[in-house]
């Protein structure tokens, strides 16, 4: 790992620019937003290093990624589920969780399963191979399904890997409204899965009034084994660093402990996140908001 932070700069714009879509804002704009940002690489690095020799250990603990955040459900102590039980997620704005084949969104969840199938999140109705969406292990895999009918409008992946039994996970998900399956992708533990592609074929929205269930609703016998401890639902696809981020369970008051160049790629990420929106001088989250909002308007 470099001891300097200036190699965060290509990583941070190329996220921001992971968020621009087909569409384009006027390059003129986009570019000078983008340098303005860039010319302050050094006067932001030195703030993020003394800021985390001070008032780092004020960060907010259980910070994480929040652009576009609409649902977010702790289980406390990280739910036991036996294969028989699921929790239905009380959701103040019910309409946050409608998604359908134009949406774009991202599913994500901490697992520690201990069997290998079993439903992680669902909307639909409790039974097989229903119309909605959901997320879930099937023979140590996940799997995420976008269902209209089961056989011949559905969107259905699944991750070659196998995830281990009895350790926790982080499993993301992310679709990007186009209604193909390369509009997919899985991550596990924030690297990006090889996928087999089950089903490639949505042709109408599958949204659901059913409520959001954790731990199950895939019908008798598809419940989930293990524990469940955080779920979140993003209205946007989140670009791979800020799943890497997402998947980076340690606290910012404890990764800022650690030596710059012995930090992960993700740890040094999610602390230049939290610093660029939390705790930056003005003019520099200024300038960093600038470059998101031009590019969030083509999302």
């Amino acid at each position: 790992m470099k001891s300097s932070l200036s190699w965060l700069l290509p990583a941070i714009l190329s996220a921001v620019s992971y968020m621009a879509g087909e569409q384009q804002v006027p390059d003129d704009k986009l570019a000078a937003a983008e340098s303005a940002f860039a010319k302050l690489q050094p006067e932001l690095e030195r703030a993020q290093a003394q800021w985390e020799k001070t008032d780092a250990r004020f960060a907010i603990i259980d910070w994480n990624i929040t652009r576009d955040l609409v649902i977010q459900k702790r289980l406390a102590g990280g739910n036991l589920f036996d294969g028989k039980r699921a929790i239905i997620a009380e959701i103040e704005h019910d309409e946050s969780a409608d998604l359908g084949s134009h949406d774009k969104f991202t599913l994500s969840a901490w697992i520690l399963p201990t069997a290998l199938s079993g439903v992680i999140v669902t909307r639909g109705r409790d039974v097989t191979e229903s119309e909605g969406y959901r997320i879930y292990l099937k023979d140590g895999r996940v799997q995420v399904n976008l269902v209209k009918n089961w056989r011949n409008d559905a969107l259905r992946v699944e991750a070659e890997r196998v995830v281990d039994l009895d350790r926790w996970h982080n499993v993301t998900a992310t679709y990007d409204g186009s209604g193909t399956s390369g509009g997919l992708r899985v991550y596990v533990d924030g690297q990006p899965q090889k996928l087999k592609i089950n089903s490639g074929n949505l042709h109408s929205s599958f949204e659901s009034k059913e409520p959001l269930r954790i731990g199950g609703g895939g019908g008798a016998g598809n419940g989930f084994h293990g524990r469940i401890r955080l779920v979140r639902i993003y209205r946007t696809v989140l670009t791979p660093d800020e799943v890497a981020v997402l998947s980076t369970d340690t606290p910012v008051t404890t990764l800022v402990q650690i030596p710059p160049e012995k930090r992960t790629a993700a740890e040094s990420l999610k602390i230049r996140t939290y610093f660029l929106e939390r705790a930056a001088p003005a003019h520099i989250r200024e300038a960093w908001q600038r470059v998101c909002e031009l590019l969030s308007q083509q999302g």
